[in-house]
C-alpha cells in the first residue's frame, strides 16, 4: 500500500472519531431579539429562522440586533426561573455561544458551571469504555450493534442488553438520560440512550430491559436512530 493511501485512512479515520464526539452538538445561528439579565447569567430570544427560541447562558458582551451562533446542550420544557419570576414554555441550555461580526467571530464566551445550570444536576465522572468481548452478551438479550442494525424490527418492543454506563444526564424533561455501552457497533452507533426513573452510577454494568423507539427527535438537533423508553436496570 502506498504512503499516499496509509495518510488518506489515517485521515479518514481521525474524521470519523471527531464526528462521533460532535455528533450530540449541532450549531445553531440566529439574531437577538430580547435579552433579560439576571445576575451573572442571562436569557436571550433568538430569531432562528424565523422561530423564537429562548437560551440560558452566563453574561457575555451581546446586544439586541447580534448574530450569534450556538450549540445546545438540553432543552427544557416548563422551566421556571425564580429570579424572573418566569415560565419558560421550552428554554435552550447552551453549550458554547458568539457573537457574529457578519461572518467573522466578534467574541465568544464557553459557559462554565454558572447558577444557570445549577437545575441541570449531571454526573460525567470519567469512565473507560468497554473493548469489544469485554461485556458478556445478556441472555434473550441483543448487543447495541444488534440493536442499530434490527432497529426496524425491534420498534416499540422491549430490548434486553447488558452493558456499561458512561454518561448519567439527570432531571432533563422529568426523566435521567442514561448513556450506556457494550463494547459492539462503530461510532456513532457504538453507545445507546435509555430515559428512565431510576438512578444508575457511572461505571456499572447492568441488565438493561427498556422499549426501543425509533427516530426520536426532541428538537434541538438532538435525534436518536434508537432510544430506550421506561428502562429497568438490574446487576
Amino acid at each position: 500500500m502506498s504512503i499516499r493511501k496509509i495518510i488518506l485512512i489515517v485521515l479518514f479515520s481521525i474524521l470519523c472519531v471527531i464526528s462521533g464526539l460532535l455528533a450530540e452538538e449541532k450549531s445553531h445561528v440566529g439574531i437577538v431579539k430580547d435579552i433579560e439579565k439576571a445576575d451573572n447569567y442571562s436569557y436571550l430570544q433568538i430569531d432562528e429562522d424565523g422561530k423564537d427560541v429562548w437560551l440560558a447562558t452566563p453574561s457575555f458582551n451581546v446586544s439586541v440586533k447580534d448574530k450569534v451562533e450556538y450549540s445546545v446542550e438540553i432543552i427544557m420544557k416548563d422551566f421556571y426561573s425564580k429570579v424572573l419570576n418566569k415560565t419558560f414554555a421550552s428554554i435552550f441550555f447552551v453549550s458554547q455561544i458568539r457573537v457574529l461580526n457578519g461572518d467573522t467571530p466578534k467574541n465568544e464566551q464557553v459557559p462554565k458551571s454558572d447558577d444557570y445550570r445549577k437545575n441541570i444536576p449531571q454526573k460525567q465522572d470519567t469512565v473507560s469504555i468497554p473493548k469489544g468481548g469485554e461485556i458478556a452478551k445478556a441472555e434473550k438479550g441483543k448487543t447495541i450493534k444488534e440493536i442499530f442494525s434490527e432497529r426496524e424490527q425491534l420498534k416499540g418492543k422491549e430490548v434486553i442488553l447488558r452493558a456499561k454506563v458512561i454518561k448519567v444526564s439527570q432531571n432533563i424533561l422529568n426523566k435521567n438520560w442514561i448513556t450506556l455501552h457494550d463494547g459492539t457497533g462503530v461510532s456513532p452507533d457504538d453507545r445507546l440512550v435509555a430515559t428512565t426513573s431510576e438512578d444508575v452510577d457511572i461505571g456499572d454494568i447492568l441488565i438493561v430491559k427498556g422499549i426501543a423507539k425509533t427516530d426520536v427527535d426532541i428538537g434541538a438537533g438532538y435525534k436518536y436512530k434508537v432510544l430506550l423508553e421506561n428502562t429497568k436496570f438490574t446487576k
